[in-house]
């Protein structure tokens, strides 16, 4: 069967790894039913601080169980090593020669967004969608304006979209990617898949702290810079 997704890892030293995706209806991850996880994926080894899943319901964690079968060997080396990554989706391919720790830190952002964590769920409608290796804009455009869209479609029983609650969620993604840190570091793996979870976490944290700042240097996008420093019209809590 054709894949969803595909991406493929290549370098000079003759590594070609390929992570074929297959997702469901609603764009989740499919695993096999008969699947058996490594332990390292259970919901209790190294569970996310602020996690709100039980042992009685979830027996493993929903990415790491992903990362588990879609990724039972990690392509390991240098962060900073040169590959050629390759991503094929239905509508497009996308080629670029980048590092390791970003190709990975690519995947591992899909797979969390495309996995059933109560944390990652609002980033569905970006797996939808997927942009390999997208800039630090590219990010910020994207989630702002699908998080202002999946309000718009549920309604929200007439309630005006706002940006209100974006923070606080990517403060939960901030914790969530620290937590795939200790949780990698604790498997001793090379650097790349540790790196790769750092960079997440530094996206996630910059999204986080900067979001209104970052949105007002937009403006000029949307002819609505104002003289002055007046007001800007990104206010978090304004449609």
């Amino acid at each position: 069967m054709q894949p969803d997704i595909l991406y493929r890892i290549q370098d000079a030293n003759g590594t070609d790894v390929r992570i074929p995706i297959h997702l469901q209806e609603d764009h989740s991850i499919a695993v096999p039913d008969d699947f058996s996880p490594p332990a390292w994926a259970k919901l209790d080894y190294c569970q996310c601080s602020h996690c709100p899943l039980t042992t009685d319901t979830h027996a493993y964690c929903p990415i790491a169980r992903n990362l588990a079968y879609l990724l039972p060997r990690l392509p390991s080396g240098e962060s900073y090593r040169t590959i050629s990554l390759e991503v094929k989706t239905e509508p497009r391919n996308y080629q670029q020669d980048t590092t390791l720790q970003r190709a990975l830190g690519s995947l591992f952002g899909l797979i969390c967004a495309s996995s059933d964590c109560p944390h990652t769920r609002f980033l569905r409608p970006m797996a939808r969608f997927h942009l390999p290796l997208s800039s630090h804009t590219e990010t910020l455009v994207r989630s702002t304006s699908l998080y202002l869209l999946q309000q718009i479609v549920q309604n929200r029983e007439g309630e005006q979209a706002s940006l209100a609650g974006l923070n606080e969620r990517y403060q939960t993604l901030n914790e969530l990617n620290q937590c795939f840190v200790k949780r990698f570091h604790d498997r001793n793996l090379s650097d790349a898949p540790v790196n790769a979870m750092v960079l997440l976490k530094t996206i996630a944290q910059h999204l986080n702290w900067n979001l209104e700042d970052d949105l007002s240097e937009l403006a000029p996008l949307f002819g609505t810079t104002e003289p002055g420093g007046s007001t800007n019209r990104f206010s978090q809590g304004s449609g």
